[in-house]
């Protein structure tokens, strides 16, 4: 169906007069219909248009399907400045809202003694860069997007894959502060969060996972407590993660210098979340095997989760290119939210905002 789709709207295949005036007009830049190509009329939908605007990369008009010209402002770039938080806020009013898909704190009664949920209202302090997994589009660098809505956002793996990545970072600068046993079992809590690692079988001896090269003398020891956790050596972790969804998307530019000259020539575009944006971090923790008498352990993981979650929005971030502080984010203390609401002070006493 899609490739049907762009061959009845051949953008490439039009001459060149054609495509010029065809871009301003997929865009939203004109509402002048290329004379030669009426039939483009039938586009309606933003996200149609920005896809049959995607086939000006192999035409002579790519950079101007992309920024526009020297001169003016156009193509993509247009788009974004001046339609694109009307579509995407468009988009979350009439299907993610309306179908009730943006996340909310889940009824915990439904759920096994132990049960607890976060959700957090952040602030971008600074652009959100992701990398898209569509085969298709103007830019090399686009945003992630939602499969079926097409507007920005966090899948839940990213959020899984960030928590445990800063988790992790914590645990690595912790290294020389704690013994043996105290590693093993943060170690092993990681498990119970994330599940298993990957790369780390119970019957391994080679030791050649990251954490195994940062405590080699514990290696051993941790895989006979792993292998008591879960004898097959594959865990579900705990933690449910749910999307993030952004009503905004902007362009960062990156401009590499050439050595010699000093100037760049070829600079490389990415779209983005920008810096300002709100978005609802959620995440549910459900027990696994732990019953009510084990409720210090489901306390200890929320204790944990705070400084995780803390250390990925507020130091880390989130996303691509966090090591050139992208990703970063802004908590107030008043958006934070914990089920059961008895936790909530455990949650903000670790976070570091509680009172006293």
């Amino acid at each position: 169906m899609k490739r049907e789709f762009y061959a009845q709207f051949s953008l490439a295949l039009q001459d060149s007069v054609t495509q010029g005036f065809a871009i301003a007009w997929l865009v939203k830049q004109s509402t002048r219909l290329p004379a030669r190509w009426l039939e483009i009329v039938r586009l309606e939908n933003d996200w149609a248009r920005l896809e049959i605007l995607s086939q000006a990369i192999i035409t002579g008009r790519k950079e101007e399907a992309r920024m526009g010209t020297r001169k003016m402002s156009g193509g993509l770039r247009y788009w974004i400045e001046n339609h694109a938080e009307t579509f995407y806020k468009k988009q979350q009013k009439e299907y993610i809202d309306a179908l009730k898909l943006a996340p909310a704190l889940p009824d915990l009664s439904l759920f096994p003694a132990g049960a607890w949920a976060v959700q957090i209202t952040f602030t971008l302090r600074k652009p959100y860069i992701s990398k898209d997994d569509v085969d298709f589009y103007i830019l090399d660098n686009p945003v992630k997007k939602e499969w079926v809505f097409k507007v920005p956002y966090v899948a839940p793996s990213q959020w899984k894959g960030a928590l445990r990545a800063a988790m992790v970072r914590e645990l690595t600068e912790e290294n020389t502060a704690l013994d043996d046993d105290a590693w093993i079992e943060r170690r092993l809590q990681l498990v119970r969060l994330f599940g298993n690692e990957k790369s780390v079988g119970i019957e391994d001896q080679r030791f050649e996972a990251y954490l195994d090269k940062l405590r080699p003398d514990a290696a051993k020891t941790y895989r006979e407590r792993l292998k008591k956790l879960t004898p097959t050596g594959f865990l579900a972790g705990c933690l449910h993660f749910y999307p993030t969804f952004f009503d905004k998307i902007g362009l960062e530019v990156i401009n590499p210098h050439d050595r010699e000259t000093g100037a760049g020539k070829h600079p490389i575009y990415f779209e983005c979340v920008p810096a300002g944006t709100r978005g609802v971090f959620t995440l549910l923790y459900v027990p696994l095997n732990v019953g009510p008498a084990d409720e210090n352990i489901c306390q200890d993981d929320l204790r944990a989760v705070a400084r995780g979650i803390r250390a990925m929005l507020t130091e880390y971030g989130f996303g691509a290119k966090t090591s050139s502080g992208y990703g970063v984010a802004e908590v107030n203390q008043e958006e934070i939210k914990v089920q059961p609401e008895t936790w909530h002070e455990t949650f903000m006493r670790e976070w570091g905002m509680a009172d006293g």
